[in-house]
């Protein structure tokens, strides 16, 4: 018995042993389970994360297209101001094609006196104008005639171009096109070089995957990926763009994933408008209706097969085909591209011939859409959200028509640029240092039709135009005249100032005593003469006898939104303005006294032509016209007379021209603001780091100024003599009434039944009536010997220089 139990134990023990390996067996099988159960979770639900991810967000990128900005429409009219030339270059501006052959929309042809136009059909606030034949006819430097199809028309509108976005922070841009706008001819292209199987692959076609896979082995290493159309539009939105083995599989899958909830047009859509092409500074040009303006300064619809074998050959690699960088490249790889066409039939070898042979026909980057308009794009950013559309990019497709006209904001990037160059060349002044500003405004409505925050083209920094606050000198001194002319106090234009030495004793101990920029003191001068030829001393007596806190307050109500302090200084330019705000100023001189607020922009509208916003014009009357006539005369005599006239000359009596200059501190700001029938433009130059620039008004911004004015359509600014208005002849000298024979006699207007100049002597020296010098200065040493913030002598003395 006890041999026999102990022959059984080995037995159980073995059994144990077996229980024991099932049971861990079983435990593992649990644990595999288990974890399989565990890892299937995971992926179905990483799976259907991505899935909703994916799809959340190509729904919400499909509508992600930064708001478009678009140029004001080109309005001609017979009697414009536009010669055949001008003509010629305005339409070559915005996108227009000189052809001899048959004329379709977008281009035009030239004859002796005429121009043949094809106009586009286009979008301009809320309404829509069709496509059309114009014939334009000249007589020498106007408009004489505009026919409609063979009848008489009153104007032509030629379309707005895009001169800019307001970007997001991601800084890319595009232009939205839908699939029924894409030219069919394009989609052929796009499909037989990118995915000839895109219509019918279920996201990743096995025939391209399997020849890339093979290729890639026999190279060693990826070079090629297979991607269908689908790949290549995931790629762009959600992944990076390395090769590797582990991206192209989750490329692959995001690819079928796509493709089952959206259709093949909805991707193809999406692809088209997501493309990469080009980097322009930091702004990204995706899509193809964006790149064929940033390339061609065209639509796609207007580009032929040639152009869309570049820019399809372009999206292999954007950077080392580019064709303004690389153009051999870009010419090579578009023949490619054509080859390839014709090996399939879509073009004869005759067309492929004269396709290779074609020139690239690119156009520059300024013409082709960048964001040359950068401080005009500033002011729209501004007013859009201010007038309450806060989230630019939460609107589908918004679109904002803006008051820019390409040809003026060409001119005065030109002009800034050119004329600082050469004055840092004659005046031996460091290349690059000079830094300006300039801005332009319908005279007649205050629309911002061009604005330049930079001296370099493009710059998106800090806008000079509508941030630099600087003094402004002298252009203040006609608001002095105004104020003195609508004083009842009976202040004419003939009205003795004198212009003799001024000092007044402050209670600290100070002397305050202007001088004038000659240097020199000049006595009794009429009114005019003290404005005109930028006098400081009398401009200053002028503007103490009327009283600092009137000519403050009429500055505010004209171009500012808080009351400067009424310092004596302020007279003399001590206030600080951007060129906005002296635009502002400048547009009741400039219109009739009517003001406006300067707008940027009329609508903004969304995809469906819904206006989001509107930018209304309001007008109110700042001077009654019988005053303004006086004050638009002093204008225009700094340019016939005074400060100005040496550097505007015959041109500037020819076009009556107004304007005034503006010197400040030690040369530090040059400023002018004028104006013609049709536009007001302000220039300033000066320094950054506020050096002196040893520029004067007169030859820094002026310079400036007029070379703008010479580039441009002007009409003759010319107001309608108020019925209250008579004109009398008086000595220039002395501000009396003469005989027409006086050789220094002016015609000169005043308002009737106001105060008038005595009769006098021609050339002889006038009598200030309301006092001498002497008793004036005491006066003036009661009004402000207390005053302990008077400004100091220096800067009585120097703002407000000519």
């Amino acid at each position: 018995m006890i041999l026999a139990t102990r022959r059984k134990k080995p037995a159980r023990k073995r059994r144990g042993r077996k229980r024991g390996a099932a049971a861990r067996r079983r435990l593992r099988l649990k644990v595999s389970l288990y974890g399989l159960a565990i890892v299937v979770v995971a992926a179905a639900a990483a799976l259907v994360w991505v899935d909703r991810d994916l799809v959340e967000r190509f729904r919400q990128r499909q509508i992600a297209a930064p708001a478009r900005v678009y140029s004001r429409p080109v309005e001609w009219f017979p009697g414009s101001p536009v010669d055949r030339q001008r003509a010629i270059e305005t339409l070559r501006s915005i996108g227009y094609r000189q052809t001899k052959g048959k004329l379709s929309p977008g281009n035009f042809s030239v004859g002796n006196s005429r121009i043949d136009v094809a106009t586009r059909a286009f979008e301009y606030s809320d309404a829509v104008t069709p496509a059309d034949r114009v014939r334009v006819e000249f007589d020498g430097a106007s408009i004489a005639r505009i026919t409609r199809r063979g009848v008489e028309t009153s104007a032509l509108t030629l379309d707005p171009v895009v001169i800019g976005s307001l970007a997001d922070r991601r800084h890319e841009d595009r232009e939205i096109l839908r699939l029924h706008e894409v030219p069919d001819r394009f989609l052929e292209v796009l499909l037989m070089v990118e995915d000839r199987h895109f219509m019918s692959h279920p996201g990743i076609d096995p025939v391209a995957i399997i020849r890339a896979l093979w290729n890639n082995i026999l190279s060693g290493r990826v070079t090629q990926g297979g991607s269908t159309i689908s790949q290549q539009l995931v790629k762009n939105l959600y992944l990076s763009s390395e090769q590797t083995l582990s991206r192209k599989a989750i490329e692959a899958l995001y690819a079928i994933v796509l493709e089952l909830h959206f259709d093949k047009h909805e991707i193809l859509e999406a692809y088209i408008n997501e493309v990469f092409l080009a980097q322009a500074g930091n702004r990204a040009i995706h899509g193809f209706g964006l790149g064929a303006e940033y390339f061609f300064g065209r639509s796609l619809a207007e580009l032929d097969t040639a152009d869309y074998a570049l820019l399809v050959g372009m999206v292999k690699a954007p950077s080392a085909f580019n064709p303004r960088r690389h153009p051999e490249r870009a010419v090579e790889r578009r023949n490619v591209v054509l080859s390839i066409l014709a090996e399939e039939g879509l073009i004869d070898e005759s067309q492929l011939a004269a396709l290779s042979k074609k020139p690239l026909g690119v156009v520059d980057a300024e013409r082709g859409g960048s964001q040359s308009n950068a401080g005009f794009i500033d002011l729209v950013r501004r007013q859009v959200v201010e007038r309450g559309v806060s989230d630019l990019q939460g609107v589908n497709e918004l679109n904002v028509w803006s008051t820019l006209d390409p040809v003026v904001q060409r001119a005065a990037e030109d002009a800034l640029a050119g004329t600082l160059s050469r004055i840092e060349s004659q005046k031996n002044i460091p290349a690059g240092t000079l830094q300006g500003a300039i801005v332009v405004l319908r005279a007649e409505n205050g629309e911002v039709v061009a604005l330049v925050g930079d001296r370099r083209r493009g710059y998106a920094g800090f806008n000079r135009a509508l941030d630099a606050r600087r003094p402004v000198g002298s252009l203040l001194k006609p608001v002095i005249a105004l104020t003195a002319l609508e004083s009842p106090r009976g202040y004419h234009l003939a009205t003795p100032v004198e212009d003799a030495p001024l000092s007044i004793e402050l209670k600290n101990g100070k002397t305050w005593s202007p001088g004038n920029y000659d240097g020199e003191f000049h006595g009794v001068v009429p009114l005019m003469t003290a404005i005109e030829r930028s006098y400081n001393v009398a401009s200053a007596r002028l503007g103490l006898e009327v009283g600092v806190g009137p000519f403050v307050a009429r500055l505010s109500q004209l171009a500012l939104d808080e009351t400067p302090s009424p310092f004596p200084s302020a007279l003399l330019g001590a206030v600080e303005m951007s060129p906005l705000e002296v635009a502002r100023l400048y547009l009741p001189f400039a219109s009739g006294g009517l003001s406006f607020p300067p707008r940027a922009y009329v609508t903004a509208t969304d995809g469906r032509r819904r206006v989001l916003s509107r930018n209304p014009s309001a007008t109110r009357r700042l001077i009654n016209p019988d005053t303004h006539y006086l004050v638009h005369f002093l204008l225009r005599g700094v340019v016939d007379r005074g400060t100005a006239q040496g550097v505007l000359g015959d041109f500037g009596r020819r076009m009556g021209l107004a304007g005034k200059t503006g010197t400040t501190d030690d040369f530090r700001d040059s400023w002018f603001a004028g104006y013609s029938g049709n536009y007001l433009a302000v220039v300033w130059v000066g320094r950054d780091d506020n050096r002196p620039t040893g520029l004067s008004g007169s030859t820094g911004a002026l310079p400036v100024w007029r070379e703008l004015m010479r580039s441009l359509p002007l009409r003759r600014a010319e107001f309608d003599v108020p019925g209250n208005v008579d004109w009398l002849t008086v000595d220039a000298v002395s501000g009396y009434r003469v005989g027409r024979g006086c050789d220094t006699a002016l015609q000169v207007p005043f308002i009737d039944g106001g105060p008038v100049p005595p009769r006098g002597g021609c050339g002889a020296t006038a009598t200030v009536k309301r006092g001498d010098g002497n008793a004036f200065t005491r006066l003036l040493n009661r009004l402000f010997s207390g005053d302990e913030d008077a400004p100091s002598d220096r800067a009585w003395q120097q703002n407000g220089r000519r």
